[in-house]
């Protein structure tokens, strides 16, 4: 991730990125909490770039319910229950200033349980967003109630985690009061009974294709985005476009305009279904008189196999979409609008205005000459610092010219003080530089090189000299963040100075959140970020910081004292082995830590985030990263299937840095 700064002339502040990072700052608010995992390489698409963020999205999801079908007529079944039947359309940071950005997401009523009779009413069962993988348990009508998730998607057991303590107090007042007022608690009850528990009720069934919104810099840039989208998906819109009150004068300039307003693009799919899985017939007495009591009887008992069949063409031809989607989006160019262009000007990461320097001539006159002050195109910002790692050829040795290009960087971003050349590579177990693998050009002289570092509202503390960190990893941090789900046990390995688990357990709720670190320095970052954590009021997760737990050790010895089956979530970004590892490594592609780290996974649904180095032309599949995997859970027992495979930066010319993203399935049936 390549910061930009400030320039010596002031401009207006780019109103849409500091959205953007608000918005994506945020937890997500679907009753998973999390992205679902066909639509994360979607979102990790459009949210690296720099004119778009998205707002909700969902990948696509088969349901049955009875009811009207309308959402806004959601019923939840009881309180304990809430977070069973939310809307799972993820939506993450959707609130902005007070204001729902969201256009398109409908929200669940959270009244209907009081006003279903009055507002209509609307059940869901068996939410899942994969395939059907057992039909006759999925499309059983007589278990719907038994059996709520019918091999569909996990249902949390909790709620939002701040809220946890809140149910229980309203669940222990709720009881209080039924005792003190039975009548009407048996009332309440009998009403509940006859919404929810209705066995005569009609089933529907239901597919509910792709759906995204995507917040857009400009006009021009939503209209770059629909051109992407309709090769894939018919319906593709601008569904809002708003500009302040106080920005609709025409004196205004396009660009402030642009930087203020909001247009929002909606992408929906088209592989939609709605059919009747039963019919309501009713009964009648020795009279032949109709009495209120009525059968329901299912269409299609017996043919189950033929409703899988309806539902899983539509999974693959929606995923097919939103894959044809994402080659799309990869492959747009820059879009050059006002805010673009303003950016160009003043972004660090172009080339510097020309140096104005006045020498005088032979005949005594001034004149005014421009020399341009060679400057990298690309560099990293951490914290007060900027990290470049290379400088031209012929100004490695002019300690002049080194620090006119340091002083220049500091000039246009007075947030910067230290500017400083990387001088050695990444070596060691720990892929540090090393105390004298910096070279500091212009600003104060610091040592070792450490600074405080701020992603998305989550402060670490990083030293550059003992320690191995990447502010280009950022949008790789925020992919494994909208993965993880309420109330799952995580664990981090190689977690250096602990930005990764610090943005788990401060941007999800996840239960736990447990992070291993060899390095002591590293670890010592980590317990200084733990602190900052604590006392960081921009964190809307209750208790992140008692839910991270830091284990100082190195992997192979911890992972062996660690509950097997305890974690539902295992991140493993391990480190470069120099010339082991790679498409022409000679190295194992660290078969050992996978075969410790995979007894942890919960074996039904434990989904791992395997980091390893490949060159180009193995992507998009990695095979031998595949292999290698498959090879080790055989080996072990497991059944597994590869969810998504990721790339997660460039290590080098031609050779990349990749994330296979792969779920536990189950026991092998011989084991």
């Amino acid at each position: 991730m390549l910061t930009s700064a400030s320039t010596k002339n002031k401009v207006t502040t780019n109103g849409f990125l500091m959205r953007k990072e608000n918005c994506l700052g945020k937890r997500d608010k679907s009753s998973a909490g999390r992205i679902d995992p066909r639509a994360v390489q979607i979102c990790a698409s459009i949210n690296a770039r720099d004119e778009y963020y998205t707002t909700s999205s969902c990948s696509g999801r088969c349901l049955l319910y009875i009811g009207d079908g309308i959402k806004s007529h959601h019923h939840y079944a009881s309180a304990v229950d809430n977070n069973d039947d939310e809307d799972d359309d993820n939506a993450a940071g959707k609130e902005e200033n007070g204001e729902n950005m969201d256009s398109g997401k409908e929200k669940d009523d959270n009244d209907g349980s009081n006003n279903h009779n009055r507002h209509g009413f609307f059940e869901r069962f068996r939410v899942n967003h994969d395939t059907v993988k057992d039909a006759e348990r999925y499309f059983n009508l007589s278990t719907l109630y038994d059996d709520r998730s019918g091999g569909g998607d996990f249902i949390p057991t909790v709620g939002q985690f701040e809220y946890i303590q809140k149910h229980h107090q309203q669940q222990e007042q709720s009881s209080e009061d039924e005792k003190n007022t039975s009548n009407s608690a048996n009332v309440n009850q009998n009403e509940k009974n006859t919404a929810t528990k209705n066995p005569s009720a009609v089933v529907w069934l239901r597919f509910e294709p792709f759906i995204l919104h995507v917040a857009c810099r400009s006009l021009e840039a939503a209209s770059a985005l629909m051109a992407a989208a309709r090769p894939s998906f018919k319906n593709v819109g601008l569904t809002s476009w708003k500009i302040p009150k106080q920005q609709r004068s025409r004196k205004l300039k396009q660009e402030s305009m642009n930087d203020t307003a909001r247009y929002i693009v909606a992408i929906w799919g088209d592989e939609g279904l709605d059919m009747p899985l039963s019919v309501v017939s009713p009964s009648s007495n020795k009279n032949n008189k109709v009495e209120t009591k009525t059968t329901t009887t299912p269409l299609f008992q017996g043919h189950e196999e033929y409703l899988k069949q309806l539902v899983n063409e539509r999974h693959v031809r929606n995923w097919e979409k939103i894959d044809r989607f994402v080659v799309n989006v990869e492959a747009m160019p820059s879009i050059v609008d006002a805010i673009g262009r303003r950016q160009l000007e003043r972004e660090d990461g172009f080339l510097f205005d020309d140096n104005d320097d006045e020498e005088e001539d032979n005949d005594g006159v001034e004149e005014t000459k421009k020399s341009k002050t060679q400057t990298p195109k690309k560099f990293d910002v951490v914290g007060d610092i900027a990290i470049l790692h290379s400088l031209p050829p012929d100004i490695i040795n002019n300690e002049e010219e080194k620090k006119k290009i340091g002083e220049a960087i500091m000039e246009r971003n007075k947030a910067i003080k230290v500017c400083a050349v990387r001088t050695s590579s990444l070596t060691g177990t720990d892929r540090s530089p090393g105390s004298n693998g910096f070279e500091i050009i212009a600003g104060m002289n610091r040592s070792p090189l450490v600074t405080s570092h701020m992603e998305y509202g989550i402060k670490c503390v990083v030293d550059l000299s003992h320690t191995f960190f990447s502010p280009r990893m950022g949008q790789e941090r925020l992919r494994i963040c909208q993965q993880v789900a309420r109330g799952e046990n995580v664990l981090v390995l190689f977690s250096g100075i602990g930005m990764d688990a610090m943005q788990i357990a401060g941007r999800t709720e996840a239960k736990s959140v447990t992070a291993i670190e060899l390095n002591p320095v590293a670890m010592a970052c980590a317990k200084n970020g733990q602190r900052m954590l604590e006392r960081n009021k921009a964190v809307k997760v209750a208790g992140a910081a008692e839910r991270l737990h830091l284990v100082e050790g190195d992997v192979l010895d911890v992972l062996p004292t660690l509950e097997h089956g305890a974690y539902d979530r295992i991140v493993a970004p391990r480190p470069k082995e120099g010339a082991l590892d790679g498409d022409l490594g000679t190295g194992d592609g660290g078969v050992q830590f996978l075969e410790a780290l995979l007894p942890l996974l919960r074996v039904h649904g434990g989904e791992c985030h395997w980091y390893d180095f490949a060159a180009d032309h193995e992507l998009p599949n990695c095979e031998r990263t595949r292999k290698s995997i498959s090879d080790v859970c055989d080996k072990m027992g497991y059944d597994m299937e590869v969810i998504h495979v990721a790339r997660a930066g460039s290590i080098a010319m031609r050779q990349i840095r990749v994330c296979m993203d792969f779920r536990i399935t189950g026991r092998k049936s011989s084991c």
